[in-house]
């Protein structure tokens, strides 16, 4: 137990010299009789015994209350084990070329379903080849021809997921297409600001964007290696994943598909992410799973100690001596004269 103010403890010393002070005065204290051997040999009886507790009561219960003062505390720690998160911005394209089908449990389906499929399966875990993000912050940007933010970064992973579900490639020709570049800048800029909302000493551990594509940059402002600069200066890493018709070593070397590895591997290599190239349901988990194994959740234990008040005793304590006190000196050790 530890106390508050414990200088107010000395105050316990004063408790001695009122005793003295009323035994001598309770002493000199009596009833006068006019012969004393009348009385001498008269036997003390239990009332005179127990007299002293008329003294010694209240001083007792001004000993709580002086205890009182102190505030008496006891503390309480607590370990608490926490993940310290990352925050993540997942960029999809969602251009026509997404509809192109591709393998998935040896079924075909596009590109787009099996797309959200993983993406669901990183998010939440599917409880077998990922775990989920459960400490993370996640965000949702999809892009063809524009970028639009489909959910701020949220640790509201259900409903995250609710609203990856119903992402869809655009209806109108004027806005497909793939702006790889302004994607990834505005990905870089929402994580920027989160930072910045954070103030100064709270900067974030990891910020991560993993963009997802199946084809080249053809429209936007910014190039992909523009956006890259960017989120290197901002200490953004970038993987990317390239959803292609087949592995890398099947590629001849005219092959389009080898020009959109290069700049997808130029940005994540500018900022320390890396790239992976998918082809079916299984490469795309890998992927995932990649970036799973480089990017992971800080574990940390954290002592919390709380002060809890330890004054009730004293106060039980003391209420319960005074209310004796009171009561014995109305009734069975009251004092004459």
């Amino acid at each position: 137990m530890s106390f508050k103010y414990p200088m107010l403890l000395w105050l316990l010393l004063t408790i001695p010299l009122l005793a003295v002070y009323l035994w001598r005065r309770n002493k000199r204290q009596g009833i006068s009789y006019s012969h004393l051997p009348l009385v001498e040999n008269l036997p003390v009886s239990y009332r005179q015994k127990w007299m002293w507790l008329t003294t010694a009561l209240p001083l007792l219960a001004l000993a709580g209350m002086i205890v009182i003062l102190t505030q008496p505390y006891r503390e309480v720690s607590e370990l608490s084990e926490q993940q310290e998160g990352i925050a993540i911005a997942i960029v999809l394209d969602v251009s026509s070329s997404m509809n192109i089908s591709m393998e998935m449990n040896g079924k075909r389906s596009n590109r787009m379903a099996v797309a959200k499929d993983v993406l669901e399966a990183f998010i939440i875990g599917d409880d077998d080849q990922l775990k989920g993000r459960n400490a993370d912050l996640i965000s949702l940007i999809s892009f063809a021809r524009y970028p639009r933010v489909i959910s701020p970064l949220t640790d509201s992973h259900d409903a995250l997921v609710a609203m990856a579900r119903h992402v869809q490639p655009p209806v109108r020709l004027d806005e497909d297409g793939t702006a790889i570049g302004d994607a990834t800048a505005l990905a870089a800029a929402q994580l920027r600001e989160y930072e910045k909302s954070q103030g100064e000493d709270q900067e974030v551990r990891s910020k991560v964007i993993i963009m997802i594509t199946d084809g080249e940059n053809n429209a936007g402002q910014y190039s992909p290696m523009m956006a890259a600069a960017l989120a290197e200066e901002w200490g953004i890493k970038i993987y990317t994943i390239f959803i292609g018709t087949q592995p890398e070593d099947m590629l001849d070397d005219d092959n389009e598909e080898v020009r959109v590895d290069w700049v997808l591997k130029a940005m994540a290599e500018t900022t320390g992410g890396v790239y992976k190239r998918a082809y079916d349901y299984e490469s795309l988990v890998a992927g995932y799973q990649a970036i799973n194994e480089l990017e992971t959740s800080k574990l940390q234990t954290v002592v919390f100690t709380d002060r809890v008040p330890a004054y009730q005793p004293f106060a039980l304590m003391a209420l319960l001596f005074l209310m004796l006190s009171v009561l014995l000196s109305a009734t069975w050790l009251r004092r004459l004269g």
